[in-house]
């Protein structure tokens, strides 16, 4: 070997946006004229500079380069270590070329772009829009998102709650707005709202705001038309009656007969007096005579099968909790959740009907516990239970907080068990309640055609068939 080479240093760290420098040392141990080039290599070449590119050395001497690191700042500089070489090529001796090795670490930087898409969105009753979130950072970050409507006239709802964005990538998240009230006249409404975008380890978090505009049902000119005509039809009628009642009257009434008075102090006799009847009839009896007893009327039968009406209800089930079923939504899709993530915290979805994809589950146990409460285990791994995080309202995979046994005792914390409430003539529909809080399992795939994670919402909140569901066999 006719040279020898050495980093100072042979690590370095450097800021996305800053530099930072490095010493190649160069000697030639050979005894003839060497010129050795120098270039670097690695992931970190694109960012890296050498000066002088080049070192002529006579045998015995030493000579020095630096390399500068200049990273951008943008999210191509992603954070964490980087290897880097500098490679040495001899002229006269090419086949002694060698690479000196080193370290280079980015320091991680965070920078997130938010905003409304589009910033007004219209509708009678409900609108949605869509908020999306740049990463222009250089690692990983995760961003909440919370509302403000400024009013009680309007809802406002972020779904997810919560996404994590990978550097250089956007994520995405629905606003879903829904009017108190339908305004039926009056022109158009604006309703401001606020959504606050925070991202982890920032205590400040990103507002921004857009508007609702809710239009009338029926416009102004549509009231001032339809007033018209009212008073035009009202007119009419009072018209018709009048002209009907008058006919009425000269076909049913006649005037009297005039009648001519007898002349007084006539010579004409008087006529004489009609003869008195045989038999004057008799008077009619002022006392009335009884009355035939009314015939008794029956009873109206009970309706009810002979017992008394009320206190009824929809029949309450029974499972079996040795027996698979699947839980299926209104919508026709499928409870599910995916074996090959982690053990615990994976989520629960909401998909149509999965055939020969083990990783994907969509089996379960109904486990019933002590006063009319029940447990949903996975069919693969049957100590996991379905679990209200409580943060975020989603629904995940995690071990009965009570251990196995818990499954029978129902000694868990409230957010592992349900009620099951049957939907009184709803073909067998029943409503899955969380015993924490009181909200109904809902299926949220109209928001998402791929998979869409499981939450509880309010019970009433979304349409009947998000928030009902069948244990089928």
């Amino acid at each position: 070997m006719s040279m020898w080479t050495a980093l100072e240093p042979p690590a370095t760290t450097v800021a996305p946006g800053d530099s930072a420098v490095v010493r190649l040392r160069v000697r030639n141990t050979g005894d003839t004229v060497e010129e050795y080039r120098l270039s670097p290599v690695g992931d970190a070449a694109g960012w890296a500079s050498v000066e002088p590119t080049v070192l002529r050395l006579y045998p015995g001497t030493e000579a020095t380069a630096e390399v500068t690191f200049a990273p951008p700042r943008t999210p191509d500089a992603v954070a964490g270590p980087s290897p880097f070489g500098i490679r040495v090529e001899p002229r006269e001796h090419p086949n002694e070329a060698d690479v000196v090795e080193g370290r280079l670490t980015i320091s991680p930087f965070a920078e997130l772009r938010a905003e409304l898409v589009p910033r007004t969105v219209r509708g009678r009753r409900r609108a949605r829009g869509r908020l999306a979130v740049d990463n222009l950072g250089n690692q990983p970050l995760t961003a909440s998102f919370s509302t403000r409507d400024n009013g009680d006239s309007v809802t406002v709802e972020a779904n997810p709650t919560a996404i994590q964005v990978d550097p250089g990538r956007a994520g995405f998240a629905e606003v879903q707005l829904t009017s108190v009230n339908v305004s039926w006249i009056g022109g158009v409404r604006q309703h401001p709202f606020t959504v606050s975008v925070l991202r982890s380890g920032d205590a400040t978090p990103q507002e921004l705001r857009g508007t609702y505009v809710q239009p009338s049902v029926f416009p102004r000119w549509v009231v001032t038309v339809g007033s018209l005509l009212v008073a035009a039809l009202v007119a009419f009628m009072v018209i018709w009656f009048q002209h009907d009642l008058g006919v009425k009257t000269q076909a049913s009434e006649q005037p009297p007969a005039k009648e001519e008075p007898l002349p007084q102090g006539s010579k004409s006799p008087l006529p004489s007096a009609p003869p008195p009847p045989s038999d004057p009839p008799k008077a009619p009896s002022t006392v009335p005579s009884p009355a035939a007893p009314a015939a008794e009327q029956p009873k109206p039968k009970n309706p009810g099968g002979g017992k008394p009406a009320g206190g009824g209800g929809p029949k309450k089930p029974q499972y079996d909790p040795n027996k698979l079923v699947r839980i299926q939504s209104g919508l026709g899709m499928y409870l599910t959740t995916a074996t090959d993530q982690k053990p615990e915290g994976r989520y629960v979805y909401t998909a149509n009907e999965i055939r020969n994809q083990p990783v994907w589950d969509q089996y379960w146990y109904v486990r019933p516990l002590p006063q009319d409460e029940f447990a949903f285990s996975s069919s693969s791994e049957d100590w996991a239970v379905a679990d209200n995080t409580r943060e975020g309202n989603q629904i995940q995979m995690w071990g009965a907080s009570g251990g196995k046994a818990s499954l029978t005792t129902g000694q868990m914390t409230s957010n592992q068990k349900w009620s099951i409430q049957p939907i009184e003539g709803a073909d067998g529909f029943v409503r899955l309640v969380s015993k924490d809080g009181g909200w109904c399992l809902s299926d949220l795939s109209p928001n998402d055609k791929v998979l869409q994670v499981s939450e509880v919402r309010p019970c009433g909140a979304l349409p009947a068939d998000q928030q009902r569901w069948r244990i089928v066999s």
